[in-house]
């Protein structure tokens, strides 16, 4: 009898829970306006994680 994920409900052998929270990073991306209207784009939370 196979071992059921609680959080997908597949069984073991299958789950792709670990691999689901891997991908699902928030990145922020936003438009900021600096000294002589020099525009920048600023991203946050695409570097590395631990």
């Amino acid at each position: 009898m196979a071992v059921i994920c609680t959080t997908c409900g597949l069984p073991e052998d299958l789950c792709a829970c670990g691999d689901l929270d891997k991908d699902s990073n928030h990145i922020i991306i936003r438009l900021e306006t600096g000294r002589f209207k020099k525009k920048g784009t600023m991203i946050e939370g695409a570097g590395p994680q631990d």
